[in-house]
């Protein structure tokens, strides 16, 4: 552990012209404040070089960042700090300090907390930009860290009055939720300060989960990279906080917290807050990611985690809201009799709605089979039904023909725009003259129907989904970034499921391509089974439901 590092304190000209520049426009002001000192900082363009003779980038791994001192001003104070990659300071306030300021020369990230009374919140937590500066107030709570693969410095000035007696940055608030305390100390904003440099404890401010979460993350962090590197850590125990962060009791204020930012249709109210949430879920993930692959439970599949959640968020809802009625419409009006239909199930995930179809359709078993390209899906699908890992797009009609095709929850629209087409193609030509197509699609709107949270039906497996437009290749897509929270089993885990596109082409494209393939085509809303005229670009429900007949006959 160490403090900041005193290296032989230089004469005012021996420092860099830029850093003069500041000491001089910090005598010269009387009354000085964050705003001023900012833009003293500004105009003595201070480069990255010029801080290159006080980096520390040798600190030790228990430590934050490195922290040297390069001017002691009496009523100020200009520091170097230097961070490696994954370095992350505690969050802190600045003791005695009443005016400064901070000038990054890397990527870093920029905490701020509000605290109230007992509790702390966080209020923004934002890329900076190299060159970048940022005021700092006797009120300031936050945390600096360098979330990049390159390790940089920043240049930290903190001053008073001259009145107040003590360092500077005495007696700095250390927040630590691990021992529910504040720590007033002196020296570096570190997670495992040694008793030596705490001056005396307060009791502990209450984060909401966000702000646990992350802090908690970077703790787990900062003391894995010290173990790893054989540093011992004395004063805090690796194994509790890593028990803490996977504490499904941890479940109900995350459930709080949501729910106050969310209204009953699932759509977020709090547009800032729900992005600082998931940036706070996405490095709980990771951290959590890290220690499961330690412990050799990672598999290379996207769709591992994913797949033991998927049915509790989306294939149940989906079965019971839609999907069930429109086989059930299926069978009503085109084939009543299934049990000697032959079908095929593209995208097959969990199997949960082939199993649907076995028990309450009257497929047989024995003539329903499964593809999926996700490996960890076909994995569950295998226990209940027929299934492999398998490419709509290399099916081949001189194995196997079938009377059905079946594809859910818009599978289709998963691929690239450039082999929507292709892929219908290819399905028309693997079924038997007069069989039939069903699946279902969503339409180029569906955005405003898509919620932003999704529960189980217990609320133990909770989807956060961030929804956007974007365009590639001038066609549209909606991209969707989900993040899962499960409390089930025993643990809690995060899991960032990545981003998934959805090609959105029109619906009377839709209905051409399957009218190419196939032939005869009638399309239905998939909740209200209202017939979609061929004029429509949507329908209320924004999911829709295609059945196509093989009509036609290849020449």
């Amino acid at each position: 552990m160490t403090n900041s590092v005193d290296k032989q304190k230089p004469s005012i000209t021996e420092l860099p012209r830029s850093i003069q520049n500041i000491i001089r426009g910090i005598e010269s002001e009387k009354n000085l404040t964050h705003t001023k000192l900012r833009k003293i900082v500004k105009y003595a363009h201070v480069q990255i070089e010029d801080l290159t003779p006080w980096t520390d980038y040798e600190h030790s791994p228990l430590d934050s960042y490195g922290r040297v001192s390069i001017y002691d001003g009496g009523y100020f104070n200009i520091m170097v700090m230097s961070w490696l990659p994954g370095d992350f300071s505690a969050i802190h306030d600045h003791g005695k300090t009443l005016w400064g300021a901070v000038q990054v020369f890397g990527e870093a990230e920029h905490g701020i907390f509000y605290v109230q009374d007992s509790e702390i919140r966080t209020l923004s937590r934002v890329q900076m930009k190299p060159g970048q500066i940022v005021g700092v107030t006797h009120e300031l709570v936050h945390q600096m860290g360098n979330p990049t693969d390159r390790k940089y410095p920043s240049l930290h000035i903190y001053g008073n009055d001259g009145i107040t007696h003590g360092k500077i940055t005495e007696e700095e608030r250390i927040i630590d939720f691990d021992e529910d305390t504040v720590q007033r100390a002196v020296g570096g904003a570190f997670f495992a300060l040694p008793e030596d440099e705490i001056v005396r404890r307060e009791p502990g401010l209450n984060p909401d989960f966000m702000t646990w979460l992350r802090n908690t993350t970077e703790t787990i962090r900062r003391l894995r990279t010290a173990d790893k590197a054989g540093v011992p850590c004395y004063n805090k125990n690796l194994n509790k906080l890593i028990f803490d962060l996977f504490d499904p009791r941890r479940a109900q204020q995350f459930l709080h917290d949501l729910e106050e930012n969310v209204d009953d249709n699932g759509h977020n109210t709090n547009s800032a807050t729900w992005k600082l949430l998931n940036r706070e879920l996405q490095a709980g993930a990771k951290i959590q990611a890290e220690i499961q692959e330690d412990e050799g439970g990672i598999t290379q599949d996207s769709f591992y985690t994913y797949a033991d959640l998927y049915d509790e968020i989306i294939g149940k809802p989906c079965l019971e809201g839609f999907m069930g009625n429109y086989l059930q419409f299926f069978q009503q009006k085109y084939i009543s009799d299934l049990s000697q239909t032959e079908i095929i199930s593209i995208g097959c995930g969990t199997g949960l709605i082939e199993r649907y179809m076995i028990e309450n359709l009257g497929v047989r078993y024995e003539n329903l089979y499964g593809i999926d390209i996700s490996e960890a899906m076909i994995q569950v699908a295998s226990n209940f039904i027929r299934a492999e890992v398998g490419d709509a797009l290399t099916l081949d009609p001189s194995i196997r023909m079938w009377d059905m095709a079946y594809s859910g929850l818009n599978v289709f629209q998963y691929l690239d725009h450039q082999f929507l087409e292709d892929v219908i193609s290819q399905t028309a030509k693997i079924i038997k003259p007069n069989g039939y197509f069903v699946g279902d699609f969503i339409t180029p709107d569906h955005i405003r129907w898509y919620p932003n949270v999704i529960y189980s039906q217990n609320k133990e497996i909770v989807s956060l989904r961030t929804p956007q437009l974007i365009e590639k290749e001038n066609c549209m897509y909606q991209r969707s970034q989900i993040m899962n929270f499960s409390s089930r089993g025993g643990k809690m885990r995060i899991t960032d499921e990545g981003v998934h596109d959805r090609f959105l082409p029109p619906l009377g494209r839709v209905r051409y391509y399957f009218e190419r393939a196939f032939g005869k085509v009638d399309i239905f809303d998939a909740v209200s089974l209202e017939p979609i005229p061929n004029t429509a670009d949507t329908c209320p429900s924004t999911r829709y439901v295609v059945i196509a007949q093989r009509t036609k006959v290849e020449s």
